[in-house]
């Protein structure tokens, strides 16, 4: 399935061959926003494989949160699993992620292993 993206995305810098989980902050509009990255493994057999995981599949998903940056504190506008190609709103923002690989050895490691973790983020108004 592909989707036709309904906002003009600008990339979110994730490194992947830095490992999960990671967590960084974006200046969008007039707000910061943290997003967090995790990848959550139920099945222990996939941690011996020697390839990356197109995620999800079944024993393995990467979830996401979004949070906004206030003045009282942070807000949780998004936390959910990420699927390639389908494009989710989280309040004021749209996000799209069209490649989900981790290879096994960037869960909770670092690396050059092929991992690929590619998505975007847009203003869906001013915030």
């Amino acid at each position: 399935m592909t989707t036709t993206p309904h906002h003009p995305y600008l990339r979110i810098p994730i490194d992947a061959d830095q490992g999960f989980p990671q967590a960084l902050r974006i200046s969008l509009g007039q707000r910061i926003y943290v997003l967090s990255a995790h990848v959550n493994v139920t099945d222990e057999e996939l941690l011996r494989a020697t390839t990356p995981l197109r995620l999800p599949c079944p024993g393995a998903f990467l979830a996401l949160e979004v949070s906004a940056e206030e003045t009282t504190g942070t807000r949780v506008l998004f936390r959910r699993k990420v699927v390639p190609d389908l494009e989710y709103e989280a309040q004021e923002l749209a996000l799209l992620f069209t490649d989900l690989s981790v290879d096994p050895r960037n869960i909770n490691g670092s690396g050059a292993y092929g991992s690929s973790v590619v998505g975007g983020v847009a203003l869906r108004w001013a915030s």
